[in-house]
C-alpha cells in the first residue's frame, strides 16, 4: 500500500460578542449555509486547476490525463468538515467551526495544498463580509438620503408655516405678551404726555386772554395810575402762577416777568 499522508486545519469561528438587539450583524445567513457556497466555489475547477499547476501535481498524468479528472481527483482529496456545537451553547445554525483535510502522498505537498485550501476560505470569507459591509453601507446611506431629504422638506414646510403665521404662535405667547405689556406703558406715558399738553394748553389760553383784557383796559384808560398798578398786580399774579409751575429759563416766565418790569 503506497503511503498516504493528511495534513488538517482547523478553523474557528468567531460569533458576535455585541448582541443583536443592540447591533444588528451585517450577515443574517446562517454559518453552515455559508460554509457549503464557499465550500461550493473553492473546491471548483477554476479554483482547484491553479492549485495543480502551482504545486506541479500529478506529474506524470498531466499529459494523458485530462485536466477535469485530476480536478475531480484533487477535490476527493480534500475535506471540509463542519464541526458539531457542544449541547447547550447556542443556536444549531451558528457552527463554531470546520476541519479541513488533505490526504496526498507526500507529507510536505499535503500540508502546502492543505494550507493554500486554508487561505482560500479566509479570502472567500473577507470578500463576503467586504461585500456586504459595502451594501449594507449603501443601504444605510441611501436611506439616509432618503430621510434626509424628508427631514428638510419637513423643515421648509415648518419654516413656511411660522412665516405665514409669525405672531400667532404658541411659542410666541410670551413674547407678544411682554411686546403687549410695552406698548400699554407706552400708550400710558402719551396719555399722561397729552393730559399736561391739554393742561398747559388751556393755561396759555387763560393766560392769553387775561393778557388781552390787559391790553385793551390799558388802552381805554392810558395814564390812569389806579389802571397800570391794577395790570402791574395782574402781571406779577400770572408770573407767581407761572414760575409755581416752571423753571426761571421758561419761555412764558422770561415774557411774563419783562411784561411786568416794563409795567413797574
Amino acid at each position: 500500500m503506497p503511503k498516504r499522508y493528511t495534513s488538517e486545519t482547523l478553523v474557528l469561528v468567531d460569533q458576535p460578542t455585541v448582541s443583536p438587539d443592540i447591533v444588528k450583524p451585517v450577515v443574517t445567513e446562517a454559518t453552515n449555509t455559508r460554509l457549503a457556497s464557499m465550500q461550493e466555489e473553492i473546491l471548483s475547477r477554476t479554483r482547484l486547476q491553479p492549485i495543480i499547476e502551482k504545486f506541479g501535481l500529478y506529474p506524470d498524468e498531466r499529459e494523458k490525463t485530462h485536466m477535469e479528472d485530476l480536478v475531480l481527483r484533487l477535490r476527493s482529496a480534500i475535506t471540509v468538515q463542519p464541526l458539531e456545537p457542544m449541547a447547550g451553547t447556542g443556536n444549531r445554525q451558528q457552527l463554531p467551526g470546520f476541519q479541513i483535510g488533505v490526504t496526498f502522498d507526500s507529507a510536505e505537498t499535503a500540508q502546502k495544498i492543505c494550507s493554500e485550501i486554508t487561505t482560500m476560505f479566509m479570502e472567500q470569507n473577507a470578500r463576503y463580509m467586504d461585500d456586504k459591509g459595502t451594501s449594507t453601507t449603501k443601504f444605510i446611506a441611501q436611506h439616509l438620503d432618503e430621510a434626509k431629504k424628508k427631514l428638510d422638506d419637513e423643515d421648509g414646510k415648518l419654516a413656511d408655516f411660522k412665516r405665514r403665521y409669525t405672531g400667532s404662535l404658541p411659542d410666541q405667547a410670551q413674547t407678544n405678551l411682554s411686546l403687549l405689556n410695552g406698548m400699554n406703558s407706552q400708550l400710558d406715558a402719551s396719555t399722561q404726555a397729552l393730559s399736561r399738553a391739554q393742561q398747559d394748553k388751556s393755561f396759555n389760553e387763560s393766560l392769553l386772554s387775561t393778557q388781552l383784557e390787559s391790553w385793551k383796559m390799558s388802552k381805554s384808560g392810558a395814564g390812569n395810575p389806579e389802571t397800570l398798578e391794577q395790570q402791574l398786580n395782574a402781571l406779577q399774579d400770572q408770573l407767581s402762577q407761572l414760575e409755581s409751575r416752571y423753571t426761571p429759563e421758561h419761555p412764558d416766565v422770561i415774557r411774563a416777568y419783562l411784561g411786568a418790569s416794563a409795567r413797574a
